[in-house]
C-alpha cells in the first residue's frame, strides 16, 4: 500500500491528514442525521396518522400548530405506482386468444452459451473481452486497521 511520505514534496502530508479527517468525520455525521431522519419520519407519520385528516387524494395531512421554517403542515403523501403482473397478464392474454398480438419476442444473448462457446473453442478470450468492455468506477473508502 503506498504511504504518503514526507519526501514527496507534491504532496502535503499535513493537508492530507487534515482532509481524511474532515471526510470522516463529515461521514459520520451524514450516518447520523440520515439515521436520525428516519427515525424521526417515522414518528412524524405515526403522529399525522393519528390526528391529520385524509384529502380527496388519500394524503393524510396535519396542521401543525405553528408555522416552523415556513412550513404549516406535514402531509403523508400516497403516492401510487403501477407496474405490471407478468403472471396475471400472460394469462389473461392466453385466455383471450391475443399472444400474437400483444406479446413480443425480444433476442437476448444466451451468456451460458456464449461461456460455452469459448470453452469449445468457437471464441477467443480476446472476442469475449471485446463483447463485455470494463467501465471503472472509484470509490473513496476509508481503511481501519
Amino acid at each position: 500500500m503506498a504511504r504518503v511520505s514526507e519526501a514527496e514534496p507534491r504532496m502535503n502530508k499535513d493537508e492530507l491528514i487534515a482532509q481524511a479527517k474532515e471526510y470522516a468525520f463529515a461521514k459520520k455525521q451524514v450516518e447520523y442525521f440520515e439515521k436520525k431522519l428516519k427515525d424521526l419520519k417515522q414518528e412524524i407519520f405515526e403522529h399525522v396518522e393519528e390526528r391529520g385528516e385524509q384529502d380527496d387524494k388519500g394524503n393524510i395531512v396535519l396542521e401543525l400548530p405553528e408555522e416552523i421554517e415556513g412550513f404549516v403542515a406535514i402531509t403523508k403523501q400516497r403516492r401510487v405506482s403501477r407496474k405490471i403482473d407478468e403472471d396475471i397478464a400472460f394469462d389473461l392474454i392466453e385466455e383471450k386468444g391475443l399472444r400474437d398480438k400483444l406479446v413480443k419476442i425480444v433476442e437476448v444473448i444466451d451468456e451460458d452459451a456464449l461461456m460455452a462457446a469459448l470453452y469449445n473453442d468457437e471464441l477467443t478470450e480476446e472476442e469475449i473481452d471485446e463483447m463485455y468492455p470494463q467501465s471503472v468506477v472509484w470509490a473513496l473508502v476509508m481503511n481501519k486497521r
